[in-house]
């Protein structure tokens, strides 16, 4: 059996009962952080027009559009919910490839609920588990991903995708191979959206998503798409990574045994993963040292090449954000904003704050480098999204300095399922629509007791 078939039959054979009962927590967190993520990110900047876009577009009511009220064809509410996911970058993301998978399985495995009415709890659970599994060991592969190849973890959402639609749907092994392929030609997503601060950063999310339903459903009607589509002459490695390394071999490496899943990261404070670590390091030196923002001349940091291409250049848009997506993935903004309020909350990427002349001028004072020694040392520990090294510098000369591995919300920190209750109702005030604490707790409890649910079509629902 070839790394292919191997691929394959992992994606259609895994069962709920298979799944170690940590695997099965974490998927639950994942849910409900994927829910209060697409309660946040339903009023962000740019979805409205997507939302309305797709409701004049109008088709068969197959899926709900969340919080909007009204169903679409289950492909299109995929990509809008999807989108909403990621919007604001509050969902969770795997450590080791910077992979964001919830907002991307999640939105699919309620969408192929609502189309095969009496989806339980446990079939859902395995798919959402297998698709975000797959995703995250396929950007495993190449050597070198994050900040440097170029294309985001987006690429693998339609793979990820066809295979969490796949299994609620009811493929064969042979419709699933025709899913991957079909997902394979599909496969975009790049990081220059990032780059440049537009809004197409939040929407890869659900052009990847989209695409890895609509594949589930070709295949479903029998059509067919490239066999050798993972290292066939032009298969997705040799061509992706074209001059990048990568051993194809990583990909089923103790697969069902070790779970990559089980590296996924929850973010406390709604920002680029990358910078999680630098803002929980930041608040805990000036709380340890009782130091104000006043008191601080100098932030300096060292860290990774990776951390730096993504969060800290151009330094142009970086320390003088234009858009929300340049203030979400900038460092400087975030540590400033951190230093000032004590927190990185939803609304400091509101309106007109970030031109707010405090923060930038906090964001002045954060001078970041790279460390070869720091990143040698990421590459070593696989936490390229979080080792640094902060240096906080007083006005009067001390300076305070921590290395941090590890932030709340990581694997080795985690956020429980309270954590993301709490976090859905922080972010209930921005919704397009009210959702109520009752709503956010009946949520919850759906989630906390998945495993026992024998219809998971009205979760979706209750967020109509």
């Amino acid at each position: 059996m070839n790394v292919t078939e191997g691929f394959i039959r992992y994606s259609t054979s895994t069962r709920y009962e298979d799944l170690p009962e940590n695997v099965v927590t974490v998927a639950k967190r994942v849910v409900m952080n994927t829910v209060a993520a697409i309660i946040a990110g339903s009023t962000a900047e740019g979805i409205k027009e997507l939302a309305s876009l797709m409701m004049e577009w109008g088709g068969k009511k197959e899926a709900t559009l969340m919080l909007h009220g009204c169903q679409l064809p289950a492909h299109e509410a995929v990509m809008v919910n999807a989108s909403m996911a990621r919007a604001l970058d509050f969902d969770e993301y795997n450590l080791n490839t910077g992979v964001h998978t919830g907002a991307t399985v999640v939105p699919i495995a309620l969408a192929a609920s609502e189309l095969c009415s009496g989806t339980n709890g446990k079939d859902f659970i395995a798919a959402v588990v297998v698709g975000a599994e797959i995703m995250s060991r396929m950007r495993l592969v190449p050597d070198l991903c994050i900040g440097v190849s170029g294309w985001t973890g987006e690429i693998f959402g339609g793979f990820g995708g066809a295979i969490t639609a796949g299994r609620i749907l009811g493929l064969t092994e042979d419709q699933m191979w025709n899913a991957l392929g079909l997902a394979f030609s599909q496969a975009s997503g790049t990081s220059q959206t990032i780059y440049d601060g537009v809004l197409a950063t939040r929407f890869q999310q659900g052009f990847s998503a989209r695409a890895g339903f609509v594949s589930a459903r070709l295949a479903q009607k029998g059509l067919t798409g490239v066999r050798n589509f993972l290292d066939g002459k032009a298969g997705f490695y040799p061509v992706y990574y074209r001059g990048l390394k990568y051993n194809i071999g990583r990909l089923l490496d103790n697969i069902g045994e070790k779970y990559e899943f089980l590296n996924i990261a929850t973010k406390p404070y709604p920002s680029c993963g990358f910078n999680m670590g630098p803002i929980e390091n930041i608040l805990d030196i000036m709380r340890e040292q009782h130091l104000k923002a006043t008191d601080i001349s100098k932030i300096r940091l060292h860290v990774n090449q990776q951390m730096y291409n993504t969060v800290c250049a151009p330094p142009e848009t970086r320390y003088r954000p234009e858009t929300i997506a340049d203030a979400m993935f900038s460092l400087p903004y975030v540590l400033g904003t951190a230093t000032l309020k004590g927190s990185v909350e939803l609304d400091d990427f509101m309106g007109d704050v970030m031109k707010d002349p405090k923060r930038l001028e906090m964001a002045d004072k954060v001078e970041i480098n790279v460390d070869s020694d720091i990143d040698k040392e990421s590459k070593k520990l696989g936490l390229a999204l979080s080792l640094h090294v902060m240096d906080v510098e007083t006005k009067s000369g001390t300076v305070f300095s921590k290395k941090l591995y590890y932030a709340k919300g990581f694997p080795q920190k985690p956020m429980t399922l309270e954590d993301c209750t709490q976090k859905a109702k922080r972010c209930a005030p921005f919704a397009v629509k009210a959702v109520s604490e009752q709503k956010i707790k009946a949520i919850r409890e759906l989630v906390e007791n998945i495993e026992d649910v024998q219809d998971m079509a009205p979760l979706a629902m209750m967020l109509s």
